[in-house]
């Protein structure tokens, strides 16, 4: 007898290595610092961690001249990712929706949680020291489905996956793909600008 195994409904995720990533960041840090300082934590009520957020208050940084090359490298990264994907933006331009930053503490975390509203999402990683916190991702038959005992896990079963991240990272996938971060195990602030793009 023949079988095989097929994979359907991949959940693809783009990882980019951002090559003027130590200049960026020296940039990004100063103007983060500067609008931490005069921007309200945007949290919402929901979030049970004190994370800072600039969502709700201060989430247009692509409007931002000092955000300009940010915002150039989200939209080609962005568009290469729909590209893989198939997604016309060639006649249905891209566009970043929204950006912001998040700045996570000691034991600071994020709770599972899609973009809705939106195509594509990511993260660039402007802080992140080793041993931080990565970026969890999270089946959608996770929610619905019996798990039956496992002997071990691979990529046929497995409903969560953590990806390691780091400075000069970024990370884009399709909006509806749930993801989280685990409560921080250092010391060291960790600093991530997020964006969504949409049609």
């Amino acid at each position: 007898m023949e079988r095989r195994l097929q994979t359907l409904f991949p959940s693809a995720v783009q990882i980019t290595e951002v090559d003027v990533a130590r200049s960026l960041n020296r940039r990004l840090l100063r103007q983060i610092e500067i609008i931490r300082a005069a921007t309200p934590n945007g949290r919402p009520d929901s979030w049970s961690s004190s994370v800072y957020t600039t969502l709700n208050t201060a989430d247009q940084l692509h409007q931002k001249a000092e955000f300009s090359d940010l915002h150039r490298i989200i939209l080609d990264e962005a568009m290469r990712f729909a590209d893989a994907l198939m997604i016309n933006h060639r006649d249905f331009p891209l566009r970043v929706m929204d950006c912001w930053f998040n700045i996570y503490g000691p034991k600071d975390g994020q709770e599972i949680h899609n973009h809705p509203n939106n195509i594509i999402s990511g993260s660039y990683y402007v802080k992140a020291s080793p041993g931080c916190s990565g970026i969890m991702f999270h089946s959608a038959r996770a929610d619905s489905m019996l798990l039956p005992p496992m002997t071990a896990v691979n990529s046929f079963n497995q409903s969560v996956a953590e990806l390691a991240v780091h400075e000069g990272m970024m990370v884009i996938f399709r909006s509806s793909l749930k993801h989280s971060v685990r409560p921080s195990p250092t010391d060291e602030e960790r600093i991530s600008v997020s964006f969504n793009l949409s049609m």
